[in-house]
């Protein structure tokens, strides 16, 4: 088996550890309690907070709803066990975009346009 086969065998089980984290992780950048967070999706906080230390995992339909309502991309909360492509990342980077305030976003994307600039006339020297 390649390594690359063992790879894709590895991340076909969803690392309910990591899952657990990133969703924690997003609530609390969102300052969201579990029990806003409960409210807000009609759920249990002790359920929220089961997930977020991997004793409990989502329904599909819960997975979807907490994505929705913390406004985060099902790839954020799953990448510790997908095998990303270039257009899951750009996804996943639009999506954290989306979470940022108008100042913020104003912030990342003069930086980006500078980088961006960076490295096209890197390209042009070369």
């Amino acid at each position: 088996m390649t390594e690359r086969n063992k790879d894709i065998m590895k991340k076909s089980q969803l690392d309910r550890a990591a899952f657990g984290r990133r969703l924690n992780s997003a609530r609390r950048e969102q300052q969201i309690s579990s029990e806003q967070l409960s409210v807000l999706c009609d759920l249990n906080a002790v359920f929220i907070r089961k997930i977020e230390s991997s004793a409990n995992l989502p329904s599909l339909n819960t997975f979807v709803l907490l994505c929705n309502k913390l406004r985060i991309s099902p790839n954020f909360l799953l990448s510790d066990s997908l095998i990303w492509n270039e257009e899951d990342k750009i996804s996943d980077l639009s999506n954290r975009l989306r979470a940022l305030s108008p100042h913020q976003l104003e912030i990342v994307i003069g930086t980006v346009n500078v980088l961006i600039d960076k490295l096209t006339n890197l390209d042009e020297l070369s």
